[in-house]
């Protein structure tokens, strides 16, 4: 018994960073853009997704594969909150990860992506 909870601690002291960000539905995420009205809402998608299936209001354009090479566009305190989409919720996975690399803290991402922010007949915006 003394060994397996010795062996759980260990575990979680060596493998669990708590480096992690908050994956959320529609409705919370929603919630979020209207109760952090400062925060940077980020959109890691192309910039054809972004013309040809909209995007959010007030969204930042900055493509997952663009997110180290344009730092210096992200918020300069690393704890300030980032809001994150993508199409379908898989790039804005990778997206989140990258941020913590980079070392940002406060993140939450939309789960199902605009696909689902769209579905839930949520607002876009379509252009430039």
């Amino acid at each position: 018994m003394a060994v397996t909870i010795i062996f759980t601690v260990m575990f979680f002291l060596f493998f669990n960073t708590g480096e992690t960000w908050e994956r959320v539905g529609v409705d919370t995420f929603e919630k979020e853009i209207l109760d952090n009205q400062d925060a940077l809402l980020l959109d890691v998608r192309t910039t054809v997704e972004w013309e040809q299936d909209g995007h959010l209001e007030n969204a930042v354009l900055i493509p997952h594969s663009d997110l180290e090479e344009r730092s210096d566009e992200l918020p300069g305190d690393k704890e300030d909150l980032i809001l994150l989409y993508s199409q379908s919720g898989n790039r804005s996975k990778e997206a989140a990860q990258t941020l913590l690399d980079l070392g940002y803290t406060n993140i939450v991402e939309l789960a199902p992506g605009i696909d689902g922010w769209k579905g839930a007949d949520k607002p876009v915006l379509y252009g430039k």
